[in-house]
C-alpha cells in the first residue's frame, strides 16, 4: 500500500501516460532511490485473514485472493485510512481490457475467468459490504500492480503491493530496478538521473527480443511499448537480428531458430534427467550450428545455457557447469547487462564463485580424482591457480555490492558473514588476478560447446 515518499521524489501527470515518479535532485547510478518495509503487513494485518483461511484448509486461497481479502477485511474492521484506500482506487485496474480478452484466446480468457472466480470466493468470505463490481476491480488492480517478492537469491517468497512503486513507468532501457529482500521493496537506480528527470523500471525481461517485449507487455499490462529500444527493434542497446543478416540469410530464418529453441527449452524445463539432458543438448546443439549467423547472448541461447550449467551442477559434473558459467561471465552477461555492478551479475559471479569452491574442494579433498585432472576436465591445460581466481571473483563481488544492493541490504549482511577466501600468497603462489583471469577467458572461448 502507500509509502512516504522521499523528499526528492514526486508523482506528476505524463500526457497520454497516466502518472509516473520523478526525483527533483540528480541521482547518481547505484544509489538507492526509496525503500518500503512490508514487514507491517505480514505481520499486523495478517489477524484479519487467519481465521478466514483455517476455515479454508486443507484448501489454499490464491494470493491475490487473499490480498484483496486483507484490504476488505481491513476496510470493514476500520483500520484502512480512508487515504491508503483512495490511492489503490487511483491505480488502474484494465477491467475493460480484461473483459475484451475473452475473444483473444485461451490463455487470455483464462485471466479474467480467474479475476471472477477470486473475486467471488473474497467477497464471500470477507463479509464484505462492497459490491462484486468493486471487488473485480480491486481484483484487477492487484493483478495488474502488484509485485512478486522473493529473497536474495531469486525465490519467490509472495506478493506485495506498493502504490508508490506502482506508479513507476516501464522502459525497456530502464534507469532503475526493483529489488525485494524479505519484506523489503526497494527501488536503486542503475544510470546517473538528473533533476527532474523520471523514474522507470522494467517491466518484462529486457535480454528478450523487441517482437516479445512488446507482446508481453501488451498482454499483461495493455499497452503498445514505443520506447526508443522498440522503435529501433534494440535489444540491450544491439539489433535485434544481427546486420548484416549472415550474409544474405533472411531474418525470418533467425526468428524461426528462436521459435525452436523455445520448444525444446519448454519442454526441458518440464522434464527430469535423462530426457531434460537430452531436450537441452539438442537445444544446444541447434544455436552452435547456427552460431556464424546467431549470437550467444540472443535469446533464447543464453537460457539454454544456464539450465544446461546447473543441471550439470546437480549432476556434479563440475567442470562442465564451469565452463558454461565461464562463458556467461566473459561473453554473455557483460552484453546483456553492461554495467558491471548490476545485481543478475554478481549473482551469477557469486554462483560462479561458489562453483570454483566446490570444483576445489573435489580436487583436494576427494581420494579418488587422479589428482584433481579429473575433476578439471578440459580446463586442466590451462594451467589455473584457482586460489588466485577465488580470491579475485570475491574482490569483485565485494566492491559492486554497496551499488548492486547497499551496504545495509540482506545480501551484504549475509556476504559478510561468509568465510572469506585466504590469498594464494599464504601457500608461496602469487597472486595474480589479470593473469588468471585471461587465462580463464581464453579457456572459456577455445573449449567447444
Amino acid at each position: 500500500m502507500p509509502d512516504q515518499y522521499p523528499p526528492n521524489i514526486y508523482a506528476s501527470n505524463i500526457p497520454g501516460k497516466g502518472r509516473g515518479l520523478f526525483t527533483s535532485q540528480a541521482i547518481e547510478a547505484g544509489e538507492l532511490v526509496f525503500c518500503s518495509c512490508q514487514a507491517k503487513s505480514w505481520g499486523v494485518y495478517h489477524k484479519y485473514e487467519c481465521k478466514i483461511l483455517g476455515h479454508l484448509r486443507p484448501n489454499i486461497a490464491p494470493t491475490l485472493a487473499r490480498m484483496v481479502m486483507q484490504l476488505l477485511l481491513r476496510k470493514k474492521a476500520g483500520s484502512l485510512p480512508d487515504s491508503e484506500w483512495d490511492e489503490f482506487m487511483r491505480t488502474i485496474d484494465h477491467v475493460d481490457d480484461l473483459k475484451k480478452d475473452n475473444a483473444k484466446g485461451e490463455l487470455a480468457q483464462d485471466r479474467w475467468h480467474d479475476v471472477q472466480l477470486m473475486s467471488q470466493g473474497a467477497h464471500r468470505y470477507s463479509g464484505t459490504h462492497e459490491t462484486l463490481t468493486v471487488v473485480q476491480s480491486m481484483m484487477a488492480r492487484c493483478l495488474v500492480n502488484s509485485m512478486t517478492v522473493t529473497d536474495d537469491g531469486g525465490s519467490t517468497l509472495g506478493t506485495c503491493l506498493s502504490t508508490s512503486a506502482a506508479l513507476l513507468n516501464h522502459s525497456c532501457n530502464p534507469n532503475c530496478i526493483f529489488l525485494t529482500s524479505g519484506p523489503s521493496l526497494s527501488i536503486r537506480s542503475l544510470q546517473p538521473i538528473p533533476a527532474n528527470g523520471e523514474l522507470t523500471i522494467s517491466y518484462t525481461d529486457i535480454t528478450l527480443p523487441t517482437h516479445r517485449r512488446k507482446a508481453d507487455l501488451s498482454f499483461q499490462y495493455y499497452f503498445n511499448c514505443v520506447c526508443e529500444y522498440c522503435t529501433q527493434e534494440l535489444t540491450c542497446g544491439l539489433p535485434d537480428v544481427p546486420s548484416p543478416l549472415s550474409k544474405g540469410l533472411p531474418s525470418v530464418k533467425i526468428f524461426e531458430i528462436e521459435k525452436e529453441g523455445e520448444r525444446l527449452l519448454s519442454l526441458a524445463q518440464g522434464s527430469t534427467s535423462p530426457e531434460k539432458d537430452s531436450l537441452l543438448n539438442q537445444a544446444m546443439s541447434l544455436f552452435v550450428a547456427q552460431k556464424e549467423i546467431y549470437p550467444m547472448w540472443r535469446h533464447p541461447w543464453p537460457m539454454i545455457r544456464d539450465e544446461i550449467k546447473l543441471l550439470q551442477w546437480d549432476l556434479d559434473h563440475w567442470s562442465l557447469a564451469l565452463v558454461h558459467a565461464l562463458k556467461e561471465y566473459f561473453f554473455i552477461d557483460p552484453i546483456l547487462y553492461p554495467i558491471s555492478w548490476h545485481l543478475v551479475r554478481v549473482q551469477r559471479t557469486f554462483m560462479l564463485l561458489k562453483l570454483i569452491d566446490e570444483l576445489q574442494y573435489q580436487m583436494f579433498a576427494s581420494p579418488d580424482n587422479n589428482g584433481g585432472d579429473e575433476v578439471e576436465g578440459d580446463l586442466k591445460e590451462y594451467y589455473i591457480n584457482w586460489l588466485s581466481v577465488s580470491k579475485g571473483l570475491e574482490q569483485e563481488i565485494e566492491a559492486a555490492i554497496p551499488k548492486a544492493y547497499g551496504t545495509e541490504s540482506s545480501f551484504a549482511k549475509e556476504y559478510e558473514r561468509l568465510p572469506k577466501h585466504e590469498s594464494p600468497e599464504k601457500y608461496g603462489l602469487r597472486m595474480d588476478w589479470v593473469g588468471e583471469r585471461l587465462k580463464l577467458e581464453k579457456a572459456a572461448r577455445e573449449i567447444k560447446d
